[in-house]
């Protein structure tokens, strides 16, 4: 390059700088390895007279009309075309990199184009900083290194899912490092690290990471669970507390009462024949001693001794009107609210009735007639509750003022009774007194036979021995001859259709004559008066008239009588709608006959007014304000008057409700070409009815519904709507069903011949969908290590031999999984081609002439397939193939022989050499019979062969 026309040449192309529209430089592959070759050729080809083609600011080579020059750094590399201004470039190395350009004068074009050369990556290497780590206290930092390469690119991989830098996930230096701060339990890989250049690519083997975490999810349970409305464990109970929690390692657990460490460190706390003292807060903590963290869970346990006894007493003196009266409830067992009852009713506080502070002393100040009734006491603690014996209280009162009944007027000869009474309780007791002289005990005082002396004032004293109070009363009897007061003897009730008598009687002399009077009308004469069958309309007033026909006076009596019909009918019936949870319902008793009193009963139980129950004022209707599950039993109404009385058929109340949220079994996840059931359950009464809707859009009626085959169209949400046509409600729950489309085919596929020493692909390829990925060999899992198999890498669904070896030969299967199970490819058996190799020439090395005619030379070679063989003799090629020839003991036939054997599928030649010694003299004919004659033998062995 250092001709003066050279620089002339250079220094006239660098003026001309104008493009050729459309002219371009084409690569003949670009990037390239380094040690490759590459050719640069102009597009469209166009014919340069004059011209360079330079590298950077380098010129390669300078053509001209006649010739060409090539940089002395470039020769022995580079190869021009004049013709089609073609350059070649042989053994690139990594400075070769850079921007090419071809430059012409004649014609005038400039053309540029940039070529990488670039190094093979090798030994692809990851480091960790370490493995084993805490859960949110570490971080794990990979580092990705190459042995050998240029220009890189790194990706990370997880498993099968590509790592994206996030804020806890960190990429750097030129993304070879990757940071995973405050790591989590779902970061423990494996990781992998891809490094990529323009011509080469590999992958590291995968690093795991241990991450401990926990204890977290810190769970408690307690069984037996307390029953419905306690709020303790009755004494005596056996109770099993049990905690859990996600951690790994496995926690240690301590157990904690009354913050008091207790001696179990299992995961299990029984508590046997509990006692009170064992009520107080019971503590699980479970402790991970790998991340030295902790986690608490407090749960309160009451241990309560049940109430063994109620009694209901009288505190002081007995209940007498207008004072003040006590009663006491003592109970047995500790208590922790008491209810008064009368009659059934709780007893509230007003302006009569007070309390003591534990509610054990009710005071009624002053107490009336309506205090009295049956009094009963109710003590509840957490665990249990008992009901006293019933204490009967009725008010002392009185006497009040007495009535004396007697005969105003009575004749001589007579004896009068007198009867006093007074209203009373106790009943009193009576004395007599004539003319205030004491003549008589008892509530009867007779007289003797009437005198006129009889004559005078009757005083009747009434005495309470438990008021402590009197009273009197006087009455004249003016001493006559009668008829005295008449009396009549007969009931005050009757029922329909039955007779009754009335008898009427009066002192008289003579005796009196008697007349009947119903309602005003005479119905009959004598002192008997016998009813017909009753009805209502006999109910009235029955008066007896006594006449004395000698004094010519008469006495008149009278009594009401009240009729009453037999109770014949009791039904309940439901009013209104039906008994529908947490809604207002009523029963109504519905009777036929007269009636006094109705009473409820639920399964055979007296039924009482309560916060939620309530009666009307007959008691004919029962109100359940709002009706609950424990309202539901058997109801009967039982009606009452004097003379009968009759209890309804059973009502058995089932209360309605729900439909509450419905549950649906099925499976979470199917593959295409099943057929899926699902089944859709709710807690409801009457039982619900149901449909289906698939994303929106009714399928099915009832509770089951099952698919077609499924495709992926049949994935989506799947929702029950359950439908109470009682309660008039409905209830849905959604479920996602998520199609994976199955496997239909496996098969295993190279990417080319395989031979040795090459590198070499196996591709599992897959039809449907699949998780996971392994591979076979011979019927075994595979298994990478960096002793045995440091030359097979395995990258998504490929198996790579970097390279292929005799010793991989096998039977290969690779097997796509998911959630339903494996599925295994076909057999690929693997023959790796070789050689040759270990070429060998069998037969003499030295013969003597006349002792032999011919010598036969046999070549063989470790070889597969087998080798093809050619001979060659003093380096010459001699015509005929195969292992085998035989040639001519003589002088001439003395040399060298080769035995060249070729690999038709790897291309690869081998030969050996040996020397043959011949000696002795030779009567041989000519050189050209001497070929002839060996080329005949060649052939004649050839056709044995």
């Amino acid at each position: 390059m250092d001709h003066p026309l050279v620089w002339v040449l250079i220094l006239v192309l660098l003026n001309f700088t104008t493009d050729v529209s459309g002219q371009v430089v084409v690569l003949s592959m670009n990037p390239l390895a380094v040690g490759s070759n590459v050719t640069l050729n102009l597009v469209p080809e166009s014919s340069i007279n004059i011209g360079t083609w330079s590298y950077e600011t380098t010129t390669i080579v300078l053509f001209y009309p006649g010739g060409s020059i090539v940089s002395t750094s470039y020769q022995g590399r580079v190869s021009f075309n004049r013709s089609s201004a073609e350059l070649s470039i042989s053994s690139l190395q990594l400075n070769d990199s850079g921007l090419y350009t071809v430059q012409g004068m004649e014609p005038v074009l400039t053309a540029v184009v940039t070529l990488s050369v670039q190094e093979p990556i090798s030994n692809v290497t990851l480091r960790a900083n370490a493995t084993d780590l805490v859960e949110l206290n570490d971080t794990a930092i990979f580092t990705c290194s190459v042995s050998s390469g240029t220009s890189l690119s790194y990706r990370w991989m997880n498993g099968s899912s590509e790592v994206a830098a996030s804020d806890r996930v960190q990429l750097g230096v030129g993304n070879s490092t990757l940071s995973i701060v405050s790591v989590t339990r779902y970061d423990e890989g494996p990781f992998r690290c891809e490094v990529i250049n323009g011509i080469s690519n590999g992958t590291s083997q995968p690093i795991g990471l241990n991450v401990r975490y926990g204890p977290s999810k810190l769970t408690m349970m307690v069984v037996p669970e307390m029953i419905i409305g306690h709020t303790a464990y009755m004494m005596g109970s056996v109770i099993t507390l049990s905690c859990s929690a996600q951690s790994k390692p496995a926690v240690s657990y301590k157990w904690r009462f009354n913050g008091v460490f207790l001696n179990e460190q299992s995961p299990q706390l029984s508590l046997q024949n509990t006692r009170e003292n064992q009520t107080g807060s019971y503590a699980c903590l479970a402790h991970n001693n790998v991340t030295l963290r902790y986690a608490t869970m407090t749960t309160m346990i009451k241990i309560v001794e049940p109430i063994s006894a109620v009694s209901l007493n009288r505190d002081g003196k007995p209940p007498i009107l207008d004072q003040s009266f006590t009663l006491r409830c003592e109970v047995t067992g500790p208590v922790d609210y008491i209810h008064w009852l009368i009659n059934g009713q709780v007893i509230s506080l007003n302006n009569r009735t007070f309390f003591s502070t534990d509610n054990k002393t009710m005071v009624i100040n002053p107490i009336q007639f309506s205090d009295s009734g049956e009094y009963l006491c109710e003590a509840f603690n957490a665990v249990s509750n008992k009901t006293s014996m019933t204490y009967t209280l009725v008010v002392n009162y009185g006497p009040e003022k007495p009535d004396v009944t007697s005969p105003d007027i009575a004749m001589t000869g007579h004896i009068v009774t007198f009867n006093c009474s007074a209203s009373s309780q106790p009943p009193s007791q009576f004395s007599w007194f004539f003319n205030g002289s004491q003549v008589e005990t008892g509530s009867v005082y007779e007289t003797g036979p009437l005198t006129l002396a009889s004559h005078g004032e009757y005083t009747c004293m009434s005495f309470n021995n438990v008021t402590g109070r009197n009273s009197t009363v006087s009455k004249m009897l003016i001493v006559i001859d009668g008829p005295e007061a008449p009396v009549i003897t007969g009931p005050a009730l009757g029922e329909t259709g039955h007779n009754l008598t009335f008898n009427c009687s009066a002192s008289s002399q003579p005796p009196s004559q008697f007349s009947w009077f119903f309602n005003g009308s005479q119905v009959v004469t004598g002192s008997v008066y016998e009813t017909g069958p009753l009805t209502l309309a006999s109910h009235g007033e029955y008066t007896c008239v006594a006449f004395n026909n000698v004094t010519g006076r008469n006495r008149t009596v009278s009594k009401i009588l009240t009729v009453v019909e037999p109770v014949t009918m009791t039904m309940v019936k439901v009013m209104g709608s039906q008994p529908i949870l947490n809604q207002t319902f009523s029963l109504t008793c519905e009777t036929t006959g007269t009636i006094y009193s109705i009473q409820w009963m639920r399964n055979g139980w007296p039924l009482y007014a309560d916060n939620r129950i309530d009666f009307s004022i007959d008691n004919n209707t029962l109100t359940f304000n709002s009706v609950q599950h424990s309202d539901k039993g058997d109801y009967q109404c039982s009606a009452y008057n004097p003379f009968s009385n009759m209890t309804s058929t059973d009502y058995r109340l089932i209360v309605n409700y729900g439909p509450e949220r419905p549950v649906i079994m099925s499976p979470d996840i199917a593959m295409t070409g099943y057929i899926v059931t699902f089944n859709c359950s709710a807690s409801s009464q009457p039982p619900s009815q149901f449909s289906w809707f698939f994303n929106g859009s009714q399928v099915e009626t009832g509770s089951v519904y099952e698919t077609d085959p499924l495709t992926l169209a049949s994935h989506g949400e799947y929702t029950c709507v359950a439908f109470n046509n009682l309660t008039v409600r409905n209830s849905t729950v959604s479920k996602m069903l998520t199609i994976i489309e199955a496997i239909t085919s496996v098969t295993v596929k190279r990417n080319k011949l395989p031979i040795a020493s090459d590198n070499l692909t196996l591709t599992c390829v897959v039809t449907g969908h699949y998780d996971t990925i392994y591979w076979m060999k011979d019927n075994l899992s595979l298994v990478l290590n960096n002793t045995l198999n440091s030359d097979i890498t395995i990258s998504n669904n490929s198996l790579h031999f970097s390279p292929v070896k005799v010793s991989n030969d096998g039977n290969y299967q690779c097997v796509a999984t998911n959630l339903f199970g494996p599925n295994t490819s076909p057999k690929y058996q693997l023959l790796v081609n070789y050689g040759p190799k270990s070429v060998n020439i069998s037969g003499p090395v030295s013969v003597v002439i006349g002792s032999v005619t011919t010598v036969t030379l046999k070549c063989s070679a470790d070889s597969r397939p087998i080798s093809e063989y050619g001979w060659k003799f003093n380096n010459q090629s001699v015509f005929g193939t195969g292992p085998m020839i035989a040639v001519i003991a003589s002088l001439e036939n003395a040399g060298d022989y080769t035995c060249v054997a070729k690999n038709p599928v790897t291309n690869i030649s081998m030969s050996k050499t040996i020397s043959l010694d011949v000696t002795g003299h030779s009567n041989a004919p000519p050189f050209q019979a001497r070929v002839g004659l060996m080329l005949t033998a060649l052939l004649a062995l050839s056709l044995c062969l």
